[in-house]
């Protein structure tokens, strides 16, 4: 659904429950059972922390996307393949 649908669809007060929501009980939509298990991660955590230190959210998030590699590491990870297939072909077939 494209913005201007939701806009369309929800009236002003929808819109405004919604938003309180979601600043109360985290996001709305696929990612709401990540936020929950991370809160529940939280309160488990929590009683086992030193005193005074309080558990973040972040910490407790599962992150799904790979860091992406640089140009540079990629180069490198190629190099790496081909001198293998390199001292394979060298070695001849076995």
């Amino acid at each position: 659904m494209t913005p201007g649908e939701v806009l369309d669809r929800f009236t002003n007060e929808e819109m405004i429950r919604v938003v309180a929501y979601q600043n109360l009980y985290g996001p709305v939509g696929p990612k709401r059972m990540d936020v929950l298990v991370a809160r529940l991660g939280m309160d488990v955590a929590a009683p086992h922390m030193r005193k005074g230190r309080k558990p973040k959210l972040k910490d407790h998030l599962i992150e799904w996307a790979r860091p992406r590699k640089t140009g540079r590491e990629i180069l490198e990870l190629v190099k790496s393949w081909q001198a293998g297939f390199e001292h394979q072909k060298d070695r001849g077939p076995q």
